[in-house]
C-alpha cells in the first residue's frame, strides 16, 4: 500500500464555480469556420424561431426575435462514430423586442440527423429580463 501526499490548501484561492465554467468556442472572425457556422445557424433559425414563439405566446403578446449572430454555439456533439451524421447541438440565445431589449436567456437543444432531420429536445428558460416602461403593454404575463 502507498499514499499519495495531497495538498488541501492550494486549491483554497480557486473559485471551484468560476474553475468549472467553460467559455464556448468562438471561431475566427471572417474564417471559413465562422462562414459555416453562420450557414448552420442560418439553416436552423426557422426551427429555432419557432421554439421561441411557442415558449414566448404565454407571457408576450408579440414574439420576440432570434438574431443569428447573437447565438452561441455551447455544445456540438457527434452521436455516432467517426462521419456519423447524428448531431446533438446545445446553443445559447437572447430573444428581444424593439430595438434589442432582450427579454431573456434561453439555451436551446437540438437534434440533426437524416433520420429526424430537425428536431428540438429541449427548451430551457435560464433568465428573464425587464421589458422598459414604453414596452410593458406588450406583457400578457409576468415571465418567470
Amino acid at each position: 500500500m502507498f499514499q499519495i501526499p495531497t495538498n488541501h490548501h492550494a486549491y483554497e484561492d480557486i473559485d471551484i464555480t468560476k474553475a468549472l465554467v467553460v467559455e464556448p468556442y468562438i471561431p475566427p472572425e471572417k474564417s471559413r469556420e465562422e462562414l459555416y457556422q453562420d450557414i448552420f445557424i442560418t439553416l436552423l433559425l426557422p426551427y429555432i424561431q419557432a421554439e421561441v414563439d411557442k415558449y414566448y405566446e404565454e407571457y408576450l403578446f408579440t414574439s420576440p426575435t432570434v438574431a443569428p449572430y447573437d447565438v452561441i454555439i455551447l455544445d456540438a456533439e457527434r452521436l455516432n462514430e467517426y462521419r456519423g451524421f447524428d448531431f446533438r447541438l446545445k446553443i445559447e440565445l437572447h430573444p428581444y423586442i424593439g430595438p434589442h431589449n432582450d427579454v431573456g436567456l434561453d439555451y436551446i437543444t437540438i437534434r440533426v440527423s437524416p433520420t429526424v432531420n430537425v428536431k428540438i429536445e429541449k427548451f430551457e428558460h435560464i433568465r428573464s429580463y425587464e421589458l422598459p416602461p414604453n414596452y410593458q403593454d406588450l406583457i400578457k404575463k409576468k415571465l418567470p
